[in-house]
């Protein structure tokens, strides 16, 4: 059964894992240190979407999908784990920046919530489980009372757009074309 929850710093390896695999293919993955300063910085914006009861196939493929991206003597990966989400909250709508510090970005009373990485395991992919994702952030930002979801994306600015998110701008980095998408509460 498809299921979501915060998630904790168990999960910081298949995390990890996932990023990697993901979006280290063109560039854009995170550094393993922000993604666990951003699950210690706020653990209310961290979400992992999980299937309690995969399949044998399903787990034959997450395992190995995770492994080939992870590296050698890594702490081992939550095969159940098919997506997560990670936010943190700033003070204006600003152009975000590949590997901020959320140490240094993330600040509480913030009324903006961005949208730091949504992703989902492409054995997992068109499933709904993105959708799930957004609609998890947009529960965090009621919650913390934002007025606004901010995030950049190289590939899947159709899939923002269908869930109602607007295209704001556009920026380059690490060779890496990528639109600012924004949503308003």
């Amino acid at each position: 059964m498809i299921g979501v929850r915060l998630a904790t710093p168990a999960d910081w390896a298949t995390l990890v894992a996932l990023d990697q695999l993901i979006f280290g293919g063109y560039g854009a993955q995170e550094a393993p240190g922000i993604i666990r300063a951003r699950l210690t910085v706020f653990p209310a914006g961290c979400v992992v979407v999980y299937d309690d009861a995969p399949t044998v196939q399903d787990r034959r493929e997450a395992l190995h999908a995770a492994t080939k991206a992870n590296e050698p003597h890594s702490p081992p990966v939550d095969t159940t784990i098919l997506g997560y989400l990670t936010t943190e909250k700033w003070l204006s709508l600003r152009e975000p920046a590949l590997d901020e510090d959320p140490y240094l970005t993330h600040q509480p009373s913030g009324r903006v919530l961005n949208i730091t990485t949504l992703a989902i395991a492409p054995t997992h992919q068109n499933r709904g489980l993105g959708a799930l994702l957004i609609e998890q952030a947009r529960q965090i930002a009621a919650r913390e009372e934002c007025t606004d979801i901010v995030l950049e994306t190289a590939h899947a600015q159709a899939f923002y757009q269908r869930h109602g998110f607007h295209k704001i701008g556009e920026r380059q980095e690490r060779n890496i074309h990528l639109h600012i998408m924004h949503w308003r509460l």
